[in-house]
């Protein structure tokens, strides 16, 4: 027998005889209160990570956010997946089974740290419900481009551009064809669910050029198709050099914002944000904490934060992405934002919080 197929048939005998389709997804015995069992609106939104990319004692994980419809455990949406989100998915007490969407607002590793732990765990969760998973993972994220007219940004003396586009960054990780590095799951995947199903993913490039004098084009990247579904729509914002897009998420008339890492650099968050019921903003820096101008042409003050939120008319602002610089600093923050004219309601994020729009709901916060 060729040592291919014998390590197929190897791992396809571990998964039939293994604990994880024994394994109680759900906790049910657990007496502990899940942060799942708190989704419970029309449109509901869980923070994983509420960190940035430094490990403190603070112990919050980097960026991510899942996104949950009707009161459903399960979620359809995951933005952003920092190190430490697995954990939390893990700890949350969901089963992602049948997500349908990763949204990547860039490609930094504290925004895509654990994206293929938690593809995998995709498939693990389908063994757990003796279910085979027959849709692709689509993943959405920004092209190469951080400036329009550009071809993306390179690295000194080379044609090569420092960020890829999300459609080559998943090539490079789970293409057979193009040698990606985590190509094992193309042969992993059918194993665990009995040789029936099989590993598939769809990548899709977002407009992220970006500059000061264009009128902001936001991009339709999901639409259900029928009166208030679902539909998801981005907008390029300025990282610096970074290619990056926001996010908006509608659902039964409910709305929520993610900037992801954008500047204090034009007006495409206000159109983004418009009467949005809950909008999460990049907190990283104060108006003058780092003492570092890279960081603050990749982040927003407060002083803007305000700004936006007010111009844009949202009911909710939840400070997010928090950094040793800012956790210290939240009361100077909000302070600073209500300065500049917001008068919404501020939360500071924390991981496992969820927010729930509509339905019979209520935040836990």
């Amino acid at each position: 027998m060729k040592p291919f197929v014998t390590g197929i048939a190897m791992l396809s005998a571990l998964a039939t005889f293994s604990p994880f389709s024994l394994a109680d997804n759900n906790h049910e015995n657990s007496n502990k209160k899940l942060a799942v069992t708190k989704v419970k609106g029309d449109l509901s939104i869980m923070v994983l990570g509420s960190g940035g990319p430094i490990a403190t004692s603070a112990g919050r994980a980097s960026a991510g956010y899942m996104v949950f419809t009707d009161a459903n455990p399960n979620p359809r949406i995951i933005m952003d997946l920092g190190g430490g989100t697995f954990q939390r998915i893990a700890q949350s007490g969901t089963n992602i089974a049948d997500l349908d969407l990763i949204l990547l607002s860039h490609l930094h590793a504290d925004h895509t740290g654990d994206l293929t732990p938690v593809i995998k765990t995709i498939y693990f969760h389908n063994n757990v419900k003796n279910q085979i998973r027959t849709k692709p993972v689509k993943i959405y994220g920004p092209a190469a481009t951080a400036y329009a007219g550009d071809a993306g940004t390179l690295f000194p003396n080379t044609n090569i551009t420092q960020y890829p586009a999300t459609t080559d960054y998943a090539d490079h990780h789970y293409s057979v064809g193009k040698q990606g590095v985590e190509r094992y799951l193309n042969a992993f995947v059918p194993a665990i669910t009995n040789f029936n199903g099989k590993f598939s993913y769809e990548a899709h490039d977002l407009n992220s050029a970006w500059k000061p004098d264009d009128s902001p084009v936001e991009e339709v990247v999901f639409d259900d198709g029928v009166a208030n579904g679902l539909k998801i729509t981005s907008i390029a914002v300025n990282h610096g050099p970074v290619p990056a897009v926001a996010f908006r998420i509608e659902y039964k008339g409910h709305s929520i914002v993610y900037s992801g890492d954008t500047s204090s650099i034009s007006d495409n968050m206000i159109t983004l944000s418009r009467q949005a019921d809950l909008l999460i903003y990049d907190t990283a820096i104060t108006k003058d904490l780092p003492n570092n101008p890279v960081f603050h042409a990749l982040h927003t003050s407060p002083e803007r934060m305000g700004q936006v939120a007010a111009a844009a008319n949202v009911k909710k602002l939840v400070l997010s992405h928090i950094t040793p610089v800012t956790e210290p600093r939240i009361k100077e923050i909000k302070a600073a934002i209500k300065a500049n004219g917001y008068v919404g309601k501020i939360k500071v994020a924390k991981d496992l919080q969820v927010y729930n729009l509509g339905g019979r709901g209520h935040d836990d916060d």
